[in-house]
């Protein structure tokens, strides 16, 4: 490129810069509702009649859930599923041989929850079986607990809410927990209207310097 030419650019974009300032605004937005485990109390062994199914080790965790309602008002959600426990679990396990099989129960209908501004606790217990009898605490490997919530509208379809992940990893035995927080940080979007002012500048400043450089060859 022509170095008149590429000086001619950076000169057109300044002052562009300093005509549109607003349109250089980054603009973003976050999920009115947030959910997290904010604290695992309790993980143990389950027995008794209930774990009594062949070549398994039935297991539980006890959990609190913090859901976040950032409006200054009430959020009536719509599950499209009512499943108990509500919070998810899913494991990758270094032992590629084990398998998590997860108990759980969902009514397939719709529900309604109304969360008032700030936050509401709820308390889960999550059972799941793993392949292998007589375990004694849970198998090396990784694991990650959430509490999803399928949409965050008043009216049945809206934005989904945003799930933060809880994650457990053992190894060696070694228990290791990591909590998610809430943040009201929203997420980068440039401007269109941005992209779109500068596209015509830039070809109206092309075809102009391209007409006066014309000019002075002919002349």
């Amino acid at each position: 490129m022509d170095k008149k030419f590429s000086k001619f650019l950076v000169i057109t974009l300044i002052i562009a810069t300093l005509i549109f300032p607003s349109v250089l605004s980054v603009t973003g937005d976050v999920s009115i509702i947030a959910s997290r485990i904010s604290e695992i109390t309790e993980i143990s062994v389950i027995t008794g009649p209930e774990s009594n199914k062949p070549n398994t080790t039935l297991f539980g965790i006890n959990v609190t859930v913090e859901i976040l309602n950032r409006d200054d008002e009430n959020q009536t959600v719509v599950e499209c599923a009512d499943c108990y426990p509500k919070v998810c679990i899913n494991a990758s396990f270094v032992n590629q041989s084990l398998e998590m099989s997860p108990i759980s129960m969902c009514l397939d209908s719709g529900t309604y929850f109304t969360y008032p501004p700030s936050i509401t606790t709820e308390y889960e217990v999550i059972t799941f079986y793993i392949n292998q009898s007589g375990l004694s605490q849970l198998p090396d490997g990784n694991y990650t607990l959430g509490r999803p919530i399928n949409t965050a509208s008043k009216y049945g379809a809206g934005e989904p809410a945003e799930e933060l992940l809880t994650t457990i990893q053992i190894i060696a035995g070694a228990i290791n927990i990591t909590y998610p927080n809430f943040t009201n940080q929203t997420l980068p979007e440039v401007s269109l209207a941005f992209t779109t002012q500068f596209v015509v500048i830039a070809l109206l400043s092309s075809a102009i310097f391209v007409v006066r450089r014309k000019r002075t060859e002919v002349y």
